[in-house]
């Protein structure tokens, strides 16, 4: 009977200290990401995201699935957004197949969708007009890189090419803001959890898509030269 005691006592010494080594081993996976600046954030989850299709991140990609669950409780609606969350899946884009999304799958059978993005950029009045414009013309980004070789421009690399603008796209938006009086202010969302012009506002969206057509230049640089470009 002692034996049998110390046995169990020796068994729930091994459990905890592997529940310790769990939470350790955890925090230390987060730390890789949690002190990064947006850019630096956006890029650690684009990568992980474009590692492919997945049916359950819980079971077959562990790590990714325990830093998008920490980064999900940044989402504006987090409370709601997140909750009942059971597991999470990667699947193609519904705008674009070339792409990837991920989903919530939920303990009731609901399946969602979720932007990453908006839980590191926080979602204000400037968020979402930016939000907006570059959805506008994505289209526009998306023709470029259909028509262009995608290799990078400064080191030649054609791994993580990523379509970059030339002229910041902070300085085109200020340039063609300075045009407007009345500038958009509620938006409707898109498919990517982001902003989109309402209906109401097609006349500044489509002035806005021209300003880019004609003064935006664009180039492909890989991850690192753009982690690395000059910012001027």
């Amino acid at each position: 009977m002692t034996l049998f005691f110390l046995f169990l006592k020796v068994s729930n010494y091994i459990r905890t200290l592997c529940h310790i080594i769990l939470v350790f081993n955890t925090l230390i996976m987060l730390s890789d990401w949690i002190n990064l600046n947006k850019t630096q954030k956006t890029n650690y989850f684009k990568i992980r995201l474009n590692k492919g299709l997945c049916k359950s991140l819980k079971t077959e990609r562990n790590e990714d699935f325990l830093d998008f669950m920490e980064l999900f409780k940044n989402h504006p609606d987090h409370d709601t957004k997140i909750q009942d969350v059971i597991d999470l899946s990667i699947i193609h884009n519904k705008r674009n197949s070339k792409y990837f999304e991920i989903n919530l799958i939920k303990s009731n059978g609901i399946v969602e969708d979720i932007s990453y993005r908006c839980c590191i950029n926080e979602r204000n009045a400037y968020y979402n007009l930016n939000s907006a414009l570059r959805y506008a013309i994505e289209p526009q980004i998306q023709e470029f890189r259909d028509k262009t070789r995608l290799i990078c421009s400064s080191c030649n690399s054609t791994e993580n090419i990523q379509i970059d603008h030339i002229i910041m796209f902070k300085t085109l938006v200020s340039e063609f803001l300075k045009t407007f009086k009345d500038i958009p202010t509620d938006f409707d969302d898109n498919e990517y959890n982001g902003c989109k012009f309402k209906k109401d506002d097609n006349e500044f969206e489509n002035k806005w898509c021209h300003f880019h057509k004609s003064n935006a230049q664009l180039q492909c640089l890989c991850l690192k030269c753009n982690l690395t470009k000059s910012k001027k």
